[in-house]
């Protein structure tokens, strides 16, 4: 049995559904017996999930599911739900939206904000069920429970996470299915739905900025994850126009940062990190949408 092939009879579902499911055992074993492991257990756990969804027919995805979330709560209760409810709830996901043939950067997108909601929506519980602050143990952990701006850094460590957790399921997962001969849909018809989505997180992040701080900063983050798809295609576009017009917006954006950084208030100022996104879109919508597309210019 290949480890990375469609399963189609119920034996080799169940089998792999196993194996996956020890994994997962040995992760949520591990961590509470050493806990440095936490990091890779962080990093793996949705890849597992994500294989199952993927390979395995999905109707028994929901043994798999209770079986690695039943066993695992016998070992940690906390770590289970903290970590193994939100990677099989999205590993589901990631692995239906791979199925779907969606554009690899909505799937990470999509499976980034699942892992986000999940792990706010089970703060609460683990902090009930450990009776600690979860996540001043993670920012303890790195020396950063004193930090000034630790509430913000919170929000920022959460998307990270779950960002990098995604991004490393869907680039191991891409990588292996090509082997196989699967192609994944890559073709992007508008840039309309980046931009947007850019400046929509620009836009939210401001409201927070002046409602409640603290998650603000989350959101300029996640434009720069729609300002690097963005400057990838800018880069690869070969028209010296372009790349004038990013240079000089680039100028402009960072005069701006430089300028008003020192005389707002901290954790207001970090909000001027928005700029280099947003001139980002500007220049992307220039190039795709203002610029003749026939010129070489």
């Amino acid at each position: 049995m290949a480890l990375f092939s469609k399963k189609t009879s119920l034996v080799h579902n169940i089998t792999y559904m196993a194996i996956m499911t020890a994994i997962n055992l040995v992760f949520i074993v591990l961590d509470t017996y050493v806990p440095f492991m936490m990091i890779l257990l962080i990093l793996l756990l949705p890849f597992v999930s994500a294989v199952v969804s993927y390979f395995c027919q999905k109707k028994y995805y929901i043994i798999y599911a209770i079986a690695s979330i039943g066993l695992c709560l016998i070992f940690n209760i906390a770590d289970t739900i903290f970590y193994i409810v939100p990677a099989v709830i999205s590993g589901f996901v990631i692995g239906l939206l791979l199925d779907k043939q969606i554009n690899p950067f909505w799937m990470i997108l999509c499976s980034t904000l699942i892992e986000v909601v999940l792990t706010y929506a089970f703060i609460p519980l683990i902090n009930l069920l450990s009776n600690a602050d979860i996540v001043v143990t993670f920012l303890t952990i790195f020396k950063l429970n004193e930090f000034a701006y630790r509430e913000e850094l919170m929000h920022l460590f959460i998307l990270f996470i779950a960002l990098t957790q995604c991004s490393l399921t869907h680039f191991v997962l891409l990588t292996e299915i090509k082997k196989i001969g699967v192609e994944t849909n890559t073709r992007v018809n508008s840039f309309i739905p980046y931009i947007g989505g850019l400046l929509a997180c620009l836009i939210i992040g401001l409201v927070f900025a002046f409602t409640y701080q603290p998650p603000a900063l989350a959101f300029i983050a996640l434009s720069f994850y729609f300002a690097v798809f963005l400057l990838f295609h800018i880069v690869s576009c070969k028209k010296p126009l372009v790349y004038v017009i990013l240079g000089i917006t680039f100028l402009i954006m960072f005069t701006l940062f430089v300028i008003f950084f020192t005389k707002i208030d901290k954790p207001m100022g970090f909000m001027l990190f928005g700029l280099f996104p947003l001139g980002i879109a500007f220049t992307s919508f220039f190039q795709n949408y203002l610029l003749n597309h026939n010129s070489n210019i």
